[in-house]
């Protein structure tokens, strides 16, 4: 795994790679969650090195890419497409001839969704990591209605605390709680790495607490639209407790005729990747395969 930066027509992105497979390997793209980093999910890729090339990247605003745009602030909202225009950004300027596969957890795999049907072309399949969006009644409701729809995720970020003297502080503030609750220690520690940037002399969020809110406030409402579009093999893995895939929309989604596999894995949460790689690694072959 090396740490590299990425020269696209929207700007730098700082990515990791592993090349370890040779020029004729796959292509596998995996982005990540909101306020998450790349680096979280090493431990998950690091085992699928010899048979694909990988490349994960941090999202604009997130890890060690800037918001691509020099001073550029959130508004309300940072509107998803933008990263699935990113996303595709970044297998341009990697390789613009061969056909990707698309994994991503939680944003990053609701991002692969609606990057797969930009442009199919680019892509060969597609793995959706208990991807987040508005259960497709609502978000028809709100289409035809134009009206908010409330948020408390987002909320939730824009409260976070920023700023900390040192990482060991922060690391002692965010052990098993929260959104961290049930972490192993190795992806603690590696989501530190990049999620904390150097600032006053202490350290900071890497994706400031604004930018997190209005990345939530972002969330796509053409999920299902995008489903029904969709022309490439794709597999679902969702978590059992605190998963974004209620029910009814996981149904739809495993009867889509592309749909190659479709789980939903107990004793997991929202963090599933995290908690069985093996399962991911498993979905990434049988799309593969497909493809």
């Amino acid at each position: 795994m090396k740490q590299r930066q990425i020269l696209t027509a929207r700007g730098p992105v700082a990515a990791l790679e592993w090349n370890e497979a040779g020029p004729g390997a796959p292509l596998l793209h995996f982005a990540h969650a909101t306020g998450m980093n790349a680096r979280l999910y090493a431990r998950l890729l690091a085992p699928l090195a010899g048979r694909y090339r990988i490349i994960a990247s941090d999202a604009r605003g997130h890890g060690r890419t800037a918001a691509l745009r020099p001073g550029e602030m959130p508004g309300d909202k940072v509107v998803w497409d933008d990263f699935a225009c990113d996303l595709l950004a970044i297998t341009d300027a990697v390789d613009p001839e061969a056909p990707w596969l698309l994994a991503g957890h939680s944003m990053g795999g609701t991002t692969s969704l609606l990057a797969a049907v930009a442009r199919p072309d680019r892509v060969a399949g597609l793995v959706l990591l208990d991807p987040p969006f508005i259960p497709f009644a609502l978000a028809r409701e709100a289409r035809a209605s134009g009206a908010a729809i409330l948020n408390p995720m987002a909320d939730q970020a824009g409260r976070r605390r920023a700023d900390f003297p040192d990482v060991a502080t922060a690391r002692a503030a965010w052990h098993g709680r929260g959104v961290f609750r049930g972490w192993a220690d190795a992806d603690l520690d590696a989501y530190l790495a990049d999620g904390l940037l150097p600032a006053g002399g202490g350290v900071t969020l890497a994706c400031a607490p604004a930018w997190e809110a209005a990345t939530f406030r972002g969330v796509t409402l053409g999920f299902e639209q995008a489903l029904q579009s969709l022309g490439r093999p794709f597999a679902l893995i969702a978590g059992e407790q605190g998963s974004t895939v209620p029910p009814a929309e996981f149904a739809i989604i495993a009867a889509h005729p592309r749909c190659v596999h479709a789980e939903r894995l107990g004793g997991t949460s929202h963090f599933v990747p995290l908690q069985r790689p093996d399962a991911v690694a498993a979905a990434i072959d049988a799309v593969a395969a497909a493809g």
